[in-house]
């Protein structure tokens, strides 16, 4: 198989003399080559069969801590998935994804509804960060944070950025493409991102919808359009 092999390949002008092939030694190295392939192929089927040792990082993971998920469903916006969501359904995903690490945070609206309640906004958001830390301690290696924010309210965030850098060890903050009315570009957020960039922070962006757009076109949930248009909305801010 080899000696015929190298004859077939020796053939080729740019890796040698070339030398006359004969039908007979022709067919013969195309069987070598064709059994060299199958052989390949066969190996690579087997490697494909095998579960890949988990290494990537999934930075779009969502969980539903408690505390959110109870504020969530007393504002009717929760939905199955936010609701029927556990800690081993993540885990699983994980493993059948080859996932080594899912930095979490918590979908759209996070607390945008509760804007005019503060100090429950900056509650929840509080205790749903204490909660993934726990997630982290519990499954060492597996979790990560993105902490959310009880924006639009400055103040309170501004104090969430602290507890989540400074005691939590937050890989990053999670936050939505708008507030309402306001994208992130806005004036409003100026405080915000001054402390950001002076701890040099990782921000990550996940689109929602605004409150100028709601039902626009009939039958079309805010996630098919809306969730990209907002996207572009807040990059142009």
């Amino acid at each position: 198989m080899t000696q015929a092999r190298h004859k077939l390949l020796s053939g080729c002008t740019c890796c040698g003399p070339v030398v006359t092939l004969g039908r007979r030694e022709f067919v013969a190295g195309g069987l070598a080559a064709l059994g060299l392939g199958a052989f390949a192929a066969s190996g690579i089927d087997a490697l494909a069969q095998t579960p890949a040792k988990p290494h990537r990082i999934d930075v779009h993971h969502h969980i539903s801590p408690p505390t959110w998920l109870d504020a969530v469903k007393k504002a009717k916006l929760d939905n199955p998935p936010l609701a029927n969501w556990s800690t081993q359904k993540s885990l699983d995903d994980m493993d059948k994804a080859g996932i080594a690490t899912a930095i979490a945070s918590p979908t759209t609206p996070q607390v945008t509804f509760l804007a005019s309640d503060k100090d429950t906004a900056a509650r929840v958001a509080r205790e749903s960060n204490e909660y993934t830390k726990k997630l982290m301690s519990d499954h060492p290696g597996r979790f990560g944070l993105f902490a959310m924010l009880p924006l639009p309210n400055i103040d309170e965030s501004l104090k969430e950025i602290a507890f989540s850098f400074d005691t939590l060890k937050a890989d990053g903050v999670g936050v939505m493409t708008s507030y309402g009315d306001k994208w992130l570009g806005y004036p409003h957020f100026e405080p915000v991102w001054e402390e950001l960039n002076r701890r040099k922070a990782t921000v990550y962006t996940h689109p929602t919808g605004a409150n100028c757009c709601v039902n626009l076109v009939q039958g079309i949930p805010e996630s098919t359009a809306e969730f990209g248009v907002d996207t572009t909305r807040t990059i142009a801010s």
